[in-house]
């Protein structure tokens, strides 16, 4: 190779020689004798890196750190399978115990709606019992729709008693409504009572009977002002038609 690089590096300066004259080969010829030394000095380096780097490249022994062997221990999955178990064994929606925290505490109103002592209440409006805990559970709903009643005084109002489905809506499930059968009365006191048979899914009782009251709006009152004209024009009327006539009878 080093052979057939001098004869091409001789042919090249052969073919410069002829473009040249003599003075410029002359020149050149003494160029050529310092440098004749350097061209091989070069090219035996070129030679030797290249050489070097072909061994490097074909003597690597492949070993590249690819010695995995594969010895994980699984704890990923076992994470996934014990996640996956967790959701499938939570507790559906409303099919919890009702207990909660408080088994051992007695059940109380949370809200009423109307408020207790509200006045100016719509006599269409829908009466709502908030209460601590689930109430609505099959084993005590029958007995607790019995437990609510609306009263006039001594009277007690035709009412439907309603409550949720506690495992259809669980949000409700802590909620009686109370719906009059008719428009209650303008101006009239009415009381929602509610007994201590009214009880829990998880047992609990109320401490003692309930009686939430409220007073609806009273019939809006007539304007005075209108109905003062209203006199004065059937007075004025009035007095005319007795003037009308009291003239015809003097002309008579």
């Amino acid at each position: 190779m080093e052979t057939a690089c001098k004869a091409i590096i001789v042919r090249i300066f052969a073919f410069c020689d002829s473009l040249k004259t003599n003075e410029q080969r002359r020149n050149e010829m003494k160029r050529r004798k310092r440098l004749s030394w350097v061209l091989p000095f070069l090219l035996g380096i070129i030679l030797a890196f290249g050489g070097g780097g072909v061994a490097l490249a074909a003597g690597g022994d492949g070993s590249g750190g690819g010695t995995g062997t594969g010895g994980g221990t699984g704890s990923g999955a076992q994470e996934a399978t014990t996640e996956t178990t967790t959701d499938a064994t939570a507790t559906a929606p409303g099919s919890g115990d009702g207990t909660g925290g408080g088994s051992g505490e007695p059940l109380t109103l949370v809200s009423a709606t109307p408020a207790k002592d509200a006045a100016d209440v719509a006599v269409d409006a829908v009466i709502t019992l908030e209460f601590s805990k689930n109430v609505a559970y099959a084993t005590v709903r029958e007995a607790n729709l019995k437990a609510v009643t609306l009263w006039n005084g001594n009277t007690q109002v035709p009412a439907e008693i309603a409550m949720a489905d506690d495992q259809l809506q669980p949000d409700l499930r802590d909620f009686i409504t109370i719906t009059p059968a008719e428009a209650l009365k303008q101006g009239t006191t009415y009381t929602v009572k509610v007994d201590t048979t009214l009880s829990s899914k998880s047992g609990a009782v109320l401490a003692q009977p309930l009686e939430i009251s409220f007073r609806t709006a009273a019939p809006a009152a007539a304007d005075s002002g209108f109905t003062l004209w209203i006199v004065s024009g059937v007075l004025a009327v009035v007095i005319v038609i007795a003037a009308v006539m009291l003239i015809r009878r003097k002309k008579a």
